[in-house]
């Protein structure tokens, strides 16, 4: 089904206007000579080592994705499809996760639905580590005090949200027998609420295997290692003044701020998340528009390369890819072992 001009400008437009608003306001609170200057932290050095750690951030989530799918692709197919959907991610309607679903389901002769619900786990589990990383840092800086008895509620809640999560995957057809209590299949809600549920939960199968979800939670934790110690780099280079957990609750914050509506490639929102960030540590507005620039610039230049060079050797177009999307009904029904 084609997808209609008035309709395609209706659900891109709300993110390009946010990105618009954005863009004015930082355009209207920084100097263009500071922000100039602060480029002259840029050093080849640095650009090349926020590649390598960003590459290799990729290639283990790679080898964490080649867990979840019984190793049925290979490391370079995991690489180079992972890439791939980081690079439809940056173009509107951020569809690199179901486009990453389809490319690899054809690649490897799965349905995408299940390939899908693996993408779904590795998402699930990127909020969870966001939250915690956010959790542990808002305590350290300076401008926000939490008392003792706040900050053990809130950690109770994080704690009584995990143990609630695990024991809904762990019990799933429990959990869908008493939903439908109070939700019937017959029903319009139920009718989309159920599938989803079944095709989530598919990918949570790792899960009933402690040894694979090991393997595979290390290979998650490896790729936020990397991403956190390519932020950490780039912040000692133009924040040298800076503690090194800033990093952390920087990166916390624009993990967030990218879950905004934004125009393609999160232009103007993502920057606007570095400037909100860096304030708690009363960076200047250009600093850290400055620095949010370089970091977003080299993250969107390392899925392009791939990305590209993902689509030239395992035979893929985007024209096809998107024809294959309009076709995929993510919603169906995916057996739950």
């Amino acid at each position: 089904m084609e997808e209609k001009p008035k309709s395609f400008i209706r659900r891109i437009l709300p993110g390009i206007v946010i990105s618009v608003v954005v863009i004015a306001i930082l355009a209207a609170v920084v100097d263009p000579q500071i922000l100039l200057q602060t480029f002259r932290n840029v050093s080849l050095e640095l650009v090349l080592m926020f590649f390598l750690l960003q590459t290799v951030a990729f290639f283990f989530r790679g080898l964490a994705w080649r867990v979840t799918l019984d190793k049925k692709p290979s490391v370079m197919q995991s690489f180079l499809t992972i890439t791939e959907g980081y690079l439809l991610n940056l173009l509107p309607f951020r569809l690199g996760e179901i486009g990453r679903s389809v490319i690899m389901g054809g690649l490897i002769n799965e349905s995408p639905v299940r390939v899908f619900s693996t993408v779904m786990l590795e998402r699930l589990f990127d909020v969870l580590i966001t939250l915690i990383i956010l959790f542990l840092t808002i305590p350290l800086v300076s401008q926000v005090n939490l008392s003792v008895g706040l900050y053990l509620i809130l950690g109770g809640i994080l704690v009584a949200g995990l143990i609630v999560l695990y024991l809904i995957i762990r019990n799933q057809q429990q959990f869908i027998s008493f939903m439908k209590k109070f939700i019937s299949e017959e029903r319009k809600l139920g009718r989309f609420l159920y599938p989803q549920l079944n095709s989530l939960f598919s990918g949570f199968q790792i899960l009933n295997n402690p040894g694979k979800f090991m393997i595979w939670l290390f290979w998650i934790l490896m790729t936020w290692v990397c991403w956190l110690l390519s932020l950490n780099i780039a912040m000692r280079a133009f924040f040298p003044e800076l503690p090194a957990w800033a990093s952390l609750f920087v990166q916390s914050i624009t993990a967030l701020g990218g879950a905004i509506p934004a125009a393609p490639a999160g232009i103007g929102v993502i920057e606007g998340a570095f400037v909100t960030a860096l304030a708690f540590f009363g960076i200047d507005q250009s600093r850290s528009l400055g620095f949010g620039m370089f970091v977003h610039t080299l993250g969107i230049i390392t899925p392009v390369i791939y990305g590209i060079i993902g689509f030239i050797i395992q035979g893929q177009r985007f024209s096809e890819v998107f024809t294959r999307l309009k076709h995929t009904d993510l919603s169906q029904k995916e057996d739950v072992e």
